[in-house]
């Protein structure tokens, strides 16, 4: 598992550590990533916070948006899901 931020990597790496986490969060700070994934909104240059559930063959399996893209438990368990090949 990793997060994708537009913030910087200085930035990632404080909020990872508030939050315990035990994935890294890469930073998109050009915002090229987002903006592929359509998730850039361009009058503010922020991204949608969302979680895109990839599988191994790089097949989306699931999309959350909003505040259910905020705990990453909801990106796990579609991980365990039969049929997604995780």
């Amino acid at each position: 598992m990793i997060g994708i931020s537009v913030d910087k990597p200085a930035k990632n790496k404080a909020f990872a550590e508030s939050l315990g986490l035990t994935y890294p969060i890469l930073s998109d700070d050009r915002r090229a990533v987002s903006r592929q994934y359509g998730v850039l909104m361009p009058l503010i240059r922020l991204a949608k916070r969302t979680t895109f559930v990839i599988d191994k063959h790089g097949i989306i399996q699931a999309i959350q948006r909003g505040g259910e893209a905020i705990d990453p438990s909801h990106a796990l368990a579609s991980c365990s899901l039969p049929g997604h090949g995780m």
